[in-house]
């Protein structure tokens, strides 16, 4: 299955992060914006029926008024004391009064009867009983409206030969006054109404502002007979012929507006018309006892609900588009680290892509860094080996006197020991070796792995900071003790401490027995050469078990080469500057030893032997260097005889320094040279042939199998210039040709060079030659062009 590389996680984890919190928002937006609609929806519906109720009950106070002002009017009581010749005189005033109220409200219809004389008066004019048969029962009419107030009547009652009405406006709303006068009969009256239909479609259009569009208005009354309604054929009809279905409680809206209902007290119902869902709101007055009722269809609310929606939706897919742009530009800059760590270790798109199949970048960069890390230890493994061979083999050389005096205590230091060479006052060499002729246990075919696990158990029980590294030298192991103490005494008893502990611990542990000896204390690093001999002849002069090392304590132990006042650690020094090819101090050191050997009270015979003594280990190292006598004898007398026929001090001095010491330093100095030459060409040789990879001098050491410093000093020597001055000349050689010759691009030569950036190079070569890879190339290119024109 193919990886989601991080890049991609990052972004599409931003994503879902910032659509979460915009979903969530957009839902609530829409759940809150949907409740305040709902609300104000509510609210601008009471709003829009109080206002219908108010534009209701104002015209029909307006009739009213025109009703009482009319009784009142001297017309009309003139009109109705009168005889009929009377009454036609006066019709024609009435009729002007009756158009003159209408201009006030225009759908109202006033009507003058006088029952008794069988005639009638409205706006159009006057009708006789021939003309306009009363149709009412006008007693009637007038008890029920001076008992509950308007009524709702058949238009009939206003319908004559000259007045039409709108089709299907089959009754009125009317209010009738008795008028009671002196002369007046008293079955006269004034019939005042609004047709029903055409009171709905007046408020309609004076409600334009209120946005009724979508409402109906519904009034019944007291009975809950339907006085107002948008379709005709329903006035006058009760509210359950509508079939209004309440959808919470499953009731008819007639039983739940019915006074004995305590329901009626909520003023807002979602009720259900003919299959179709409206919301309901109703106002009752107190006064008349109609109820207004407001019907809205759902879909205007739903209407409402989609456009809420639909504009959250667009402002949250704008954010949403905002929020995936700033995602994907953060995503990509915060992984900007990441491909840097990818690039340092080598991973590149394509391997990158090569590898997404089953890992991430971060899995990637684990698998390196693990790879790294198993590197590192692989390394750090090898090179704590390095050490310890490097270690091994420096101890050895410094044991058999093959270290140069001069770099001692740098190589120690180097080597770890720079706290042993400042705090140790002393030291001493101990040998331990392994006594197989009194064990059955063991054969001779086990000596080095026994060899190996004494040693091991040497480095393990004395401390690091009192000895230096165990080694094994000819089937013996060897360290050096050291003590911070000046007390020749107190040093002696610490060896012999660590004498007997090491003999029982092998014991313990290997069941083995073992002949230990330890050298006289010396104070100087230098002398190990002799502590390591002197410890090596104990050794073989006589084989001495741990086990009785304190009961020998002095015969055994102290030889007389402890008090032997020969100089031979002068000696030993005065070996190694001639071996360093160092003239001078090889002079100053032969001046101080036979200074010491004259200030002794000796015989003569005596100063002969030290003397001799010294020549024959002159000529020992000769030998062991490979040099011949014949080299520096030839021609001349036996040297103990010119030797020993000398006769004073300057004398003697001057013989091994012309005579012996100048001609050894000399072959030595032309070896050296020879040897020098002979690294430093190597070096080189290395350098041009591996210039384009991680080379380093520590690497040469190691081929070379030399100490790093040696290889240092020898190098800048014979060539003046340090090893990476030489090798960073060598490669910029290398880039001037490649300049030159060829078309490899400045990015290119750069990484052949080793250069993990392009600009490091680029600087380092304006260094070395003062302008830029690119300037330098178009320079040396510019003749070339000239030429070809």
């Amino acid at each position: 299955m193919r990886s989601i590389s991080y890049l991609h996680k990052m972004i599409l984890f931003g994503i879902l992060l910032s659509t979460l919190p915009i979903l969530l928002a957009g839902i609530a937006a829409i759940l809150y914006s949907m409740n305040q609609t709902e609300l104000h929806r509510m609210q601008a519906n009471k709003q829009l029926l109080l206002y219908m109720q108010t534009s209701v009950e104002h015209k029909l106070n307006t009739v009213s008024y025109m009703l009482d002002q009319a009784t009142r009017s001297p017309i009309t009581l003139q009109s109705l004391s009168a005889t009929l010749p009377g009454t036609l005189t006066t019709a024609n005033q009435l009729q002007s009064e009756f158009q003159h109220m209408r201009s006030w409200e225009p759908l109202m219809d006033i009507t003058l009867v006088n029952e008794a004389q069988d005639w009638l008066v409205d706006h159009a004019g006057l009708y006789l009983n021939t003309d306009f048969p009363l149709a009412l029962p006008m007693r009637d009419l007038l008890s029920k409206t001076l008992t509950s107030g308007w009524q709702l009547i058949p238009s009939s009652v206003f319908k004559h030969n000259e007045q039409d009405f709108p089709s299907g406006c089959n009754y009125h709303i009317v209010l009738g006054r008795s008028i009671s006068f002196m002369n007046a009969p008293a079955d006269s009256a004034l019939i005042g109404g609004i047709p029903a239909c055409s009171l709905h479609h007046s408020i309609v259009s004076e409600s334009v502002d209120m946005d009724m569009s979508a409402s109906e208005l519904i009034i019944v009354n007291r009975e809950q007979r339907i006085l107002v309604h948008p379709d005709p054929m329903y006035i006058g009809q009760p509210l359950s012929a509508m079939n209004i279905e309440d959808i919470e409680s499953k009731m008819d809206m007639s039983e739940l507006l019915s006074p004995n209902m305590s329901a009626a007290s909520k003023e807002y119902h979602e009720v259900r018309i003919a299959d179709t869902e409206y919301s309901l709101t109703f106002a009752k007055t107190p006064l008349k006892g109609w109820t207004y009722i407001l019907i809205t269809p759902m879909n205007v609310l739903s209407q409402e609900y989609v456009e809420i929606g639909l504009y959250t939706l667009s402002v949250g897919v704008i954010l949403l588009l905002l929020s995936i742009l700033i995602v994907w530009l953060g995503s990509r800059r915060l992984h900007i680290p990441i491909r840097n760590l990818l690039s340092q270790l080598g991973i590149t798109d394509r391997v990158l892509s090569n590898h997404l199949r089953s890992q991430d970048e971060f899995e990637q960069i684990k698998t390196h860094i693990t790879q790294l890390s198993a590197s590192r230890s692989q390394m750090e493994y090898k090179l704590n080996q390095y050490v310890l061979q490097t270690r091994t083999q420096y101890m050895i050389n410094m044991l058999l006197g093959k270290c140069s005096p001069g770099m001692l205590h740098q190589n120690l230091s180097e080597l770890g020991y720079r706290d042993h060479l400042i705090e140790w006052q002393q030291i001493a060499v101990l040998t331990l070796q392994i006594d197989l002729a009194s064990q059955t246990k063991y054969d001779h075919h086990d000596l080095d792995l026994l060899l190996f696990a004494v040693q091991n158990i040497v480095d393990e029980s004395i401390d690091k900071d009192r000895q230096l590294l165990p080694i094994i030298v000819e089937q013996t192991v060897v360290t050096v003790i050291g003590s911070i103490q000046m007390d020749n005494s107190v040093f002696s008893n610490e060896l012999y401490e660590i004498t007997e502990l090491l003999y029982h611990r092998v014991s313990e542990v290997l069941n083995l027995q073992l002949n230990i000896r330890f050298s006289q204390p010396y104070s100087s690093f230098s002398e190990i050469h002799l502590a390591y001999i002197e410890a090596m002849k104990l050794l073989q002069q006589q084989t001495i078990s741990g086990a009785s090392v304190k009961q020998n304590e002095e015969a055994s132990i102290y030889s007389s080469l402890w008090t032997l006042p020969y100089p031979e650690s002068l000696e030993y020094r005065l070996m190694q500057s001639i071996q360093s090819a160092d003239e001078a101090e090889a002079s100053v050191l032969l001046q101080q030893l036979l200074q010491r050997v004259y200030h002794m009270e000796w015989t003569e015979e005596e100063y002969q032997v030290a003397l001799t003594r010294l020549l024959m280990h002159i000529l020992q190292m000769m030998q062991e260097s490979g040099i011949r006598l014949g080299q520096i004898s030839s021609g001349h007398s036996p040297m103990i005889n010119e030797l020993l026929a000398l006769q004073t001090a300057a004398d003697i001095e001057q013989w091994f320094i012309y005579r012996i010491i100048r001609p050894v330093i000399g072959i030595f100095r032309e070896r050296h040279y020879a040897q020098h030459q002979q690294i430093s060409e190597r070096m080189i040789a290395i350098i041009h042939q591996e210039y384009d990879t991680d080379l380093t001098l520590e690497e040469c050491a190691c081929r070379l199998h030399y100490n790093a410093s040696y290889l240092s000093t020898v190098f800048s020597k014979e060539t003046g210039y340090a090893f990476s001055e030489y090798l960073s000349q060598y490669r910029f050689k290398m880039a001037r040709k490649w300049l030159d010759e060829t078309e490899l691009t400045i990015k290119d030569i750069a990484a052949r060079l080793r250069y993990n950036n392009p600009q490091n190079f680029i600087r380092s070569f304006r260094k070395w030659e003062g302008i830029t890879p690119g300037q330098y190339r178009e320079r040396r290119q510019k003749p070339l062009r000239s030429s070809m024109e």
